[in-house]
């Protein structure tokens, strides 16, 4: 009977379609974005200074910090958007923060960019403790250490 087939097929179609929207849905360049308002260029420091993370500046360029890989190209059309990792971006920051000297000329700068890095800290900290919280799935001699995918940040710069 054509009933039985289908009906042993049914929930290899279900299982098929659900991981089809599931991939549709994660696809989005923003799936792993941290919440709240994107950061500006000049949250990074001067283009000088950003520029080899960010790609060059134009009007109104804003950064978009997530859990993924870093992309300093904007797309062709539309705004103005630039992708940073957000480990990336922090340890960019921690290091911009020692490269730059202590002067009061440079003390706004430095406030903006710890203010930056104290914003990417919490997202941060926040999965890195979801993530090390969970039992792992490997063990023995193969297992991969969970630490040295998300390593331990300071809390501030």
């Amino acid at each position: 009977m054509w009933y039985e087939g289908g009906m042993k097929a049914l929930p290899h179609i279900a299982l098929l379609a659900c991981c089809g929207l599931l991939f549709l849905v994660g696809c989005g360049a923003n799936i792993n974005a941290i919440p709240g308002p994107p950061l500006t260029y000049d949250d990074f420091g001067t283009e000088s200074m950003a520029s080899h993370l960010l790609g060059p500046k134009r009007e109104n360029t804003q950064v978009i910090a997530r859990f993924g890989s870093t992309d300093p190209t904007p797309p062709p059309e539309g705004p103005d958007v630039r992708f940073v990792s957000v480990s990336q971006a922090m340890n960019y920051l921690r290091h911009s923060v020692r490269k730059l000297p202590r002067t009061p000329e440079n003390a706004a700068l430095h406030q903006r960019l710890s203010t930056t890095y104290s914003r990417l800290y919490r997202q941060y900290s926040t999965k890195r403790d979801s993530f090390m919280s969970v039992p792992s799935a490997s063990y023995g001699r193969g297992g991969m250490n969970r630490a040295l995918m998300m390593p331990p940040m300071p809390p501030s710069i």
